[in-house]
């Protein structure tokens, strides 16, 4: 066979990217957010779990209730999702191809998510016995 190829076996820079995403199931940066996003999943589920836990069986005043929910939101572990968040937030411009403005040298959209903390548990799990006990309820 001589000649060009023919249109259909051509591979350019997009129909390459999207061939290797397919055969690796995803480019490196979207393997990692969807590690990101499981790893928000399972926390939210064990955070809830906990949440609730603490409400029905060891605590019956108020105050304490979030004094204990407080200290298992500081202690809870983002290791995990945090060493995810830092790699997309170093890796994702160069792997997505995001593109940089000329006149700063920066990207010209960010993508930089926060790492994961005890105020981002406490905004969706406030320290109130009362919500706490009231969403095991709706469940």
């Amino acid at each position: 066979m001589t000649g060009p190829l023919p249109q259909r076996l051509r591979l350019g820079p997009v129909e390459l990217d999207r061939y290797l995403a397919g055969q690796l199931q995803g480019l490196a940066y979207m393997r990692r957010l969807r590690a990101i996003e499981d790893e928000e999943v399972r926390n939210l589920r064990e955070l809830e779990e906990a949440w609730r836990t603490l409400a029905d069986n060891v605590v019956v005043d108020e105050a304490a209730f979030a004094v204990a929910w407080r200290e298992v939101a500081a202690g809870w572990s983002f290791t995990r999702i945090n060493d995810l968040i830092a790699k997309h937030n170093a890796y994702y411009g160069i792997e997505a191809r995001v593109p940089m403005s000329p006149r700063t040298g920066g990207y010209s959209k960010s993508w930089q998510r926060e790492p994961y903390d005890e105020r981002w548990v406490l905004e969706r799990f406030p320290p109130s016995l009362r919500r706490a006990r009231e969403r095991r309820e709706e469940s």
